[in-house]
Order: structure tokens, then C-alpha cells, then sequence
């Protein structure tokens, strides 16, 4: 019997958009994860000779649907994504707790609205080289959590709740390369945090030399992403000294820590 070859990669693509592909090398397959276009995937896959599987969705937004229209007419494959999702793409719908098996490994879907109402993130159940993968879209970001669009912080938070609760060997693989610029915001949150200081200063190093910062860990995330943070006397101090909030509630707090974050 044939080891299987799984491995996860990336195709940098519009302005700082990541496409993510779920790889089998043993039989040259793959599936994509919003494709915000279609040229740099269809590049990647002829280039190694690689057969397209299927798409997977996390939510409407154009720069991670738009590859798709073109991407099913190279390749007659399903489109998996919210069922609650406005895009009318998507041919597979699906709920919290539906299942998918991606090369015979089980990927949950997680349903996580805040960014926008139809958003969902795949949790691999199975743990590749130790460790579980989710591919999260734009509801966490390394050191930060989307923009609140179309969902309320509420939302967000529980949905942030969701992913925290995952085992902290899981590796987020975000839609986005915005953690330099997350951990500045991280860093004035929390300036006496070394492992967020330590952070930076790897993640800096990495995107110098032109490399992702992503995927990042559960556990590391936990340590140094203020939005995953906000039971923390050290970010409950920060925000109350910004707003002088009286409700230090968790999600009194994450709603203004989202807030500094957007007008940072």
C-alpha cells in the first residue's frame, strides 16, 4: 500500500489574499479554498499536474468566490459552502456539524457568522503531522478577527468562542496576510506581553524574507491574539483605560476591543 502524501498550500493572490489548497500528492489531487481568482489556481494545478477535487467556501465575499465561475468550467467539481450564503455559486450547502471527507479525512463544518451572516470555517477532525487544521476564512486572523460587515460582535465572539475551544494544536489558515499589522495593534493592547513581543519579531523576520506568517497555532494564537484574550485582566485594563467602560464583561469588552481595532 501506497504512503499518502497530504500537505497544505498556499497561492499568495490579489492584494494580500491567501488561496489555500488541501493536497493529495500520492494521487496528484487537491481541493481549493477560496479562490478569489482563477488564473493563479489554474496555473498552480497544470504546472504540477494536479486534478482539481472540488471548492470549498467559507463565505461570499467576491475576493474569495470570484476564481470560482471560471475554476467549474476547467473542472466539473462541487462547490461547497453556507447554506445561508447570498452566492449563488455554491452547489453543496452546508450546516454546523455537516461532514466532509477531503482525500477519506473528516472535515467538520463550524458555523461562525460575524464577519458576515453566511460565514464557516472546516475543522479537520483527523490531525496531520500532530496537528488539526482549520481553514477559517476571515473570522480569525493571525493576531486579530475580521471586520464586523454584516454580523454583530456578539456574533463574533461566540463565534471566536467556537474556534477556541478547538485543541490548541490546530493550525488556523486565515484568507488574509494582516498579521504585522494586527500584532502592532496586539502590541499597544498588550505591551508587556513577551510572547507577543516574541511574535512579532519572528512574524516580522518572516514576512522580510517574503514568507507567510500563516498558519499560525491555536496555542500561540490563545497567547498573543488580544481578541481571544478579552478574560484577561491585562486587556480588560487596556480597554477600560481607552473607553473607561463599566462592564468589563467578556463581551462588553471584546465589542470595544473590535471598535480601538477599527479606528486604529
Amino acid at each position: 500500500m501506497r504512503e499518502i502524501v497530504l500537505d497544505v498550500e498556499v497561492i499568495e493572490s490579489l492584494t494580500d489574499n491567501y488561496i489555500w489548497l488541501f493536497v493529495n500528492y500520492t494521487e496528484s489531487s487537491a481541493f481549493v479554498v477560496d479562490p478569489g481568482e482563477a488564473s493563479a489556481v489554474l496555473n498552480w494545478l497544470k504546472k504540477r499536474k494536479i486534478n482539481l477535487l472540488g471548492i470549498l467556501i467559507t463565505h461570499h465575499h467576491p475576493d474569495h468566490t470570484m476564481g470560482v465561475e471560471d475554476l467549474v468550467v476547467y473542472y466539473d467539481v462541487p462547490v461547497y459552502g453556507p447554506h445561508n450564503s447570498p452566492a449563488n455559486c455554491i452547489t453543496k450547502k452546508l450546516r454546523e456539524n455537516d461532514d466532509l471527507l477531503l482525500h477519506g479525512n473528516r472535515f467538520s463544518v463550524i458555523e461562525v457568522p460575524g464577519h458576515t451572516s453566511d460565514h464557516i470555517a472546516y475543522f479537520s477532525s483527523s490531525s496531520f503531522g500532530g496537528n488539526h487544521i482549520l481553514f477559517a476564512g476571515d473570522t480569525l486572523f493571525g493576531g486579530g478577527c475580521g471586520r464586523l460587515f454584516e454580523g454583530t460582535a456578539h456574533q463574533m465572539h461566540s463565534s471566536l468562542g467556537k474556534i477556541k475551544r478547538l485543541p490548541q494544536n490546530t493550525l488556523i489558515y486565515s484568507g488574509h496576510e494582516y498579521t504585522i499589522a494586527n500584532l502592532n495593534f496586539a502590541s499597544s493592547v498588550e505591551p508587556n506581553n513577551d510572547k507577543l513581543t516574541k511574535r512579532y519579531q519572528d512574524d516580522c523576520q518572516k514576512r522580510n524574507m517574503n514568507k507567510p506568517t500563516l498558519p499560525s497555532l491555536l496555542s500561540l494564537e490563545r497567547d498573543t491574539n488580544p481578541f481571544l484574550r478579552v478574560s484577561k485582566e491585562s486587556v480588560i485594563s487596556a480597554v477600560h483605560k481607552k473607553f473607561n467602560i463599566n462592564d468589563c464583561s467578556e463581551q462588553a469588552v471584546f465589542e470595544a476591543l473590535r471598535k480601538w481595532k477599527d479606528i486604529f
